[in-house]
Formats: structure tokens, C-alpha cells, sequence
């Protein structure tokens, strides 16, 4: 099950926010927000074979699922490079 903490300052301002929530539901496997937690999810919930969910932490945006690698990369660099555009700063793994 891959994980991901990606470098995304948590003190975004209201605009900014609604910025990354676009970003969110224009990612291919969009399901909605957890009705429990509010926590973005796509693909499907976390019982499912297949999904993947995001929280943000003070240590960044933390993702997590369960898709296979080729997937998981190619959904993963999809979304870092659409938040970087929306926010005009770069979005990447936390830990490079």
C-alpha cells in the first residue's frame, strides 16, 4: 500500500484552498469527501480494492491507497504538477 507526503504548506488561505479542492475533483477517479471525516477520496473508500484518500498534516498533504505502482506513480505526478500550477509554488514529495 503506497504512501506519499507531499510538501504543501498548511497555512494556505481561503482562495488557495478552494484552489487545491478543484485540483481534487478534477482527478481521474474522483469519488467525494468522506462523510465520517470530511477526507478527500477517489477511486473509492478505503474497504474498497481500490482507492486512495488524502488528509492534510502539519508535515504536509499525506496520501494514501492501494493502486498498483505504474498507476499510483503516474496519479501521483499528475496531481503534484496540477496543485503546483494552481498554486504557483512547487508541490513534490516532502522528503526530497
Amino acid at each position: 500500500m503506497p504512501s506519499i507526503t507531499l510538501k504543501l504548506p498548511y497555512d494556505l488561505d481561503e482562495e488557495q484552498w478552494l484552489a487545491v479542492d478543484r485540483v481534487f475533483r478534477e482527478m481521474d477517479g474522483w469519488v467525494g469527501h468522506a462523510e465520517d471525516d470530511n477526507t478527500p477520496q477517489w477511486y473509492g473508500t478505503l474497504s474498497s480494492p481500490k482507492y486512495v484518500w488524502a488528509s492534510v498534516e502539519p508535515s504536509g498533504l499525506l496520501i494514501d491507497g492501494n493502486l498498483d505502482q505504474s498507476h499510483w506513480t503516474g496519479w501521483i505526478s499528475t496531481l503534484c504538477a496540477r496543485l503546483s500550477l494552481a498554486l504557483q509554488c512547487e508541490i513534490r514529495d516532502a522528503e526530497m
